[in-house]
């Protein structure tokens, strides 16, 4: 399975993107992300949630990237559904790209997940950017550059 589709990828600060995205069996919205690292590139599977302050990628996966705890910046805690804090590390990644957006040295946060089947949450840090839209019906996201000034 691919990134999902950007139906207008744009390149102006401005451009809004149309993405598509899938939900599983318990109603998730998915979406796809790309990450590149210093051992090569990987497609992700991430949870779109609105819940979370940051984005969340497991450490197996950053690992996999050639990313470690050795590149954090930071020692971080999150609290989890079953409010158990989970200790992991922030890093920046040098490319992450999601709903047709790309970002350069974004923040990540290495945490564990509990088997919700993805590798990560695309949090608030991520969305709290734009003005989003997501379509139900038509498994689509429409995202523009918040404060933008274009028309919804």
């Amino acid at each position: 399975m691919g990134r999902g589709s950007v139906t207008d990828r744009g390149s102006s600060h401005d451009a809004v993107t149309i993405t598509d995205f899938t939900r599983d069996e318990q109603g998730i919205i998915i979406v796809w992300a790309y990450l590149e690292g210093p051992n090569g590139s990987l497609d992700v599977r991430l949870a779109l949630d609105t819940g979370a302050a940051m984005t969340l990628v497991l450490p197996e996966v950053l690992d996999e990237l050639g990313y470690s705890a050795r590149d954090g910046d930071k020692i971080t805690s999150i609290n989890t559904a079953n409010e158990v804090p989970e200790q992991g590390y922030r890093l920046r990644v040098r490319h992450f790209e999601a709903l047709g957006c790309v970002f350069h040295a974004f923040r990540i946060h290495a945490h564990e997940l509990p088997d919700y089947g993805v590798e990560g949450l695309l949090g608030m840090d991520f969305l709290g950017k734009f003005d989003f839209e997501v379509r139900i019906s038509e498994l689509r996201i429409r995202l523009e550059r918040a404060g933008s000034g274009r028309a919804a």
